[in-house]
């Protein structure tokens, strides 16, 4: 019975720890995390890096060489840099727990960091203007941004902001679904961006939201939009054609010239292409290559692609020695999880069935089938009232408590054989 004892309290721990503990993907990974930038000169690029529980921007030269820490978080993740038009400044997002993302500026070097949203924001993407001194960035308010689908009442909205954090303007109030894919155009004084499957430009004179140029002239399910520096092209991913046939969909890399119409397909990676972004004097793109696509955590190569020969290569960062994980928390953190908890939950059953009701062996199964019956029902029920992710959640509960009941039914089943041919 002690054994017993044992085993019901390290499930409960167990339990527990799964259901309070952090389990961020990102905890303990060490790489490369989404968004790029180039400096306007090429000289620079920027970057996010993850490391033991936190990611923080770091800048370098093209060729990985000279990697300099440009910010400093804690225990929080900083993603997405931009460098301003004239190099002196470096926007970027700081990721809280709670998924709300902040916008930060700070000089080039990292040094005089300040945050510019307001707290009741999320901010989903920024970028500046060709004056260095006006930001543009898409917000929505934090708390419906934590609220789970179907119950947000207020989508993303464009706001403009001084890169002091002063003068705050709500651009436009339109509630878009998403607004990704910001870019500033200095020639026409418009903001574009991509709302779901639509491209629309938001005009800095009159505040008329309209269609962009080129909307409808590309694929309807294209992400990561981005402009040449002449506004003559622009890169895009999306489906590659060979992998639409499959269930796991592969993203490449294209270029379309929008004066001839023309559109290239640059890479065939056989993973996904994320965050491009065009150097300004050298015909090449810079990317991230997701070659675990679409596991958790996301797994980077740094990699450009000459736009003329279409050659890519890959580019290795010279990173500074960086902070090592805690070794037991990591340990601990591996060690508990669904596959251990199912472990546990199955060896109780087993006990039970071997020394509190010997005579009704098929007993903790049948209440075990139970419980597992009446967690399916609860996962519809969850689907329809609540949330349906929360609603997969439960149903893969109840398929995990199942299969152990099935493995506790089995041993039950060996043991009257067992007994029986004992007794004999």
């Amino acid at each position: 019975m002690g054994v017993i004892g044992i085993v019901a309290l390290l499930l409960l721990s167990s339990i527990g720890y799964l259901l309070l503990g952090d389990r961020d993907a990102y905890k303990y990974y060490t790489g490369l995390g989404s968004g790029l930038a180039v400096s306007e000169d090429d000289q620079r690029i920027a970057f996010s890096y993850f490391n033991n529980e936190s990611s923080a921007i770091f800048t370098a030269n093209p060729d990985g060489s000279d990697v300099k820490r440009v910010s400093n978080p804690d225990h929080v993740y900083h993603t997405n840099p931009k460098f301003s038009p004239d190099g002196s400044r470096i926007l970027y997002l700081s990721r809280d727990n709670n998924r709300i993302q902040s916008l930060y500026t700070a000089n080039v070097d990292g040094t005089n960091p300040k945050k510019i949203s307001e707290s009741s924001q999320h901010v989903s993407e920024a970028v500046f203007s060709d004056d260095n001194e006006t930001i543009f960035f898409s917000g929505t308010p934090a708390e419906e941004f934590q609220k789970s689908e179907g119950e947000s009442q207020e989508g993303y909205d464009l706001f403009s902001v001084k890169i002091d954090g002063t003068s705050m303007q709500k651009l436009t109030d339109r509630d878009f679904y998403t607004m990704e894919s910001l870019v500033f155009s200095a020639e026409k004084k418009e903001i574009i961006f991509k709302d779901f499957d639509e491209l629309n430009a938001f005009n800095l004179e009159d505040q008329r939201v309209y269609a962009a140029d080129f909307n409808g002239k590309l694929p309807a399910d294209i992400f990561h939009l981005t402009l040449s520096p002449e506004k003559n092209a622009v890169a895009f991913t999306t489906i590659a054609e060979e992998s639409k046939d499959t269930s796991l969909y592969e993203y490449d890399l294209f270029l379309k010239d929008l004066q001839n119409g023309d559109t290239e397909r640059l890479t065939d990676l056989n993973s996904s292409v994320v965050s491009p972004v065009f150097f300004n004097n050298k015909n090449e793109i810079l990317f991230l290559e997701y070659i675990n696509w679409p596991k958790d955590p996301e797994e980077y190569k740094l990699r450009t692609v000459d736009l003329e020969t279409q050659k890519v290569k890959e580019v290795t960062l010279e990173m500074p020695e960086l902070e090592a994980s805690n070794f037991v928390m990591k340990a601990l953190d591996y060690s508990i999880n669904s596959w251990s908890v199912g472990l546990l939950y199955t060896v109780l059953l087993i006990l039970i069935t071997i020394y509190v009701v010997p005579g009704k062996v098929y007993l903790p199964s049948f209440i075990s089938l139970s419980i597992g019956m009446l967690a399916i029902v609860a996962s519809f029920a969850v689907a329809a009232m609540v949330d349906p992710w929360a609603g997969i959640g439960v149903g893969m509960l109840a398929f995990g408590l199942l299969v152990c009941t099935i493995i506790a039914f089995l041993f039950a089943l060996a043991l009257k054989f067992y007994r029986k041919g004992v007794q004999k």
